[in-house]
């Protein structure tokens, strides 16, 4: 075989290989990702949430499918950890304490040791991990927060703070939401956000699907509402728990609201029930 025919069945050969990598830096160059921050909150007020007649036979509650949660920055870390280290990273852990854990634990996996005994070691890049809540240092809603929590008037349920691929509307992921008081195994917030691309992905739009509700023991038996369940694989095992009391939905606030949103501007979603503002920053990984 001649130099030029080596060189030709060479590059042949090679043809596959480097069509996939072709095709994996378009992807990534088209990838598109942006940090959202989210806070969710009530309107306390009486003559807030009397603005609007709610009836449990006009409210259609269902959660969309693909539906996941964000993940925690503990449960990106090896599940063999021990009680010190969950400790660690348990709460709000900063950049520095998961450098620190990260380099610890590969130093630990260093030494032999038998096949039968060897896990997968996952180095975590807090920057590409997508759908996972972020430090509080990376938080642009500490004083939103913290005025929050100390009005009369509102009460702060949920805060989201993560990275992610926009995508169009037939890709999009929607996100689990709960928050605030917790009732058997449903939640006084309860719902999904949904981050896309508008049809001519030029703007991120922000489709919020969520429900307030007002738990009695008493059951209110001219409004019978009807809640929900939270799909099997995404119940938060540690919640669970049975409750001498049975609880019933006396009254739900629904918030089905899309909103086209510029970035780096803070937008304000109001309702009669609810408040929700939300960030989002294009990011370049």
């Amino acid at each position: 075989m001649t130099t030029f025919n080596r060189a030709l069945y060479f590059l042949i050969l090679c043809l596959p290989i480097l069509a996939i990598m072709l095709t994996s830096t378009v992807v990534q160059a088209q990838e598109r990702w942006f940090q959202i921050e989210v806070s969710i909150f009530t309107n306390e007020g009486i003559a807030d949430r009397a603005e609007e007649e709610w009836e449990a036979n006009r409210i259609e509650l269902n959660y969309p499918e693909k539906l996941r949660r964000l993940n925690s920055i503990a449960n990106l870390f090896l599940p063999d950890a021990n009680s010190e280290n969950d400790q660690i990273l348990n709460g709000d852990p900063s950049k520095e304490m998961i450098e620190r854990e990260t380099r610890n634990r590969v130093l630990k996996r260093t030494r032999p040791k038998s096949r039968a005994n060897r896990r997968s070691f996952k180095l975590i890049d807090l920057a590409r991990e997508p759908y996972t809540q972020l430090p509080e240092i990376e938080s642009d809603f500490q004083q939103t927060n913290q005025a929050l929590q100390r009005s009369p008037d509102h009460r702060l349920l949920f805060h989201g703070n993560w990275r992610q691929v926009v995508t169009q509307q037939s890709d999009a992921i929607p996100i689990l939401i709960e928050g605030g008081l917790a009732y058997d195994n449903q939640h006084e917030l309860q719902g999904s956000l949904t981050i896309r691309f508008n049809q001519n992905q030029d703007r991120v739009v922000l489709d919020a699907n969520l429900w307030l509700t007002e738990f009695s023991i008493i059951q209110n038996t001219e409004e019978v509402w009807s809640l929900p369940i939270v799909p099997q694989h995404l119940r938060d095992r540690k919640k669970d728990f049975e409750s001498t009391l049975s609880y019933f939905p006396n009254n739900v606030y629904h918030m089905n609201q899309s909103r086209d949103m510029r970035s780096m501007d803070f937008h304000y979603l109001d309702h009669p029930g609810l408040g929700l503002v939300v960030l989002v920053k294009p990011i370049n990984l």
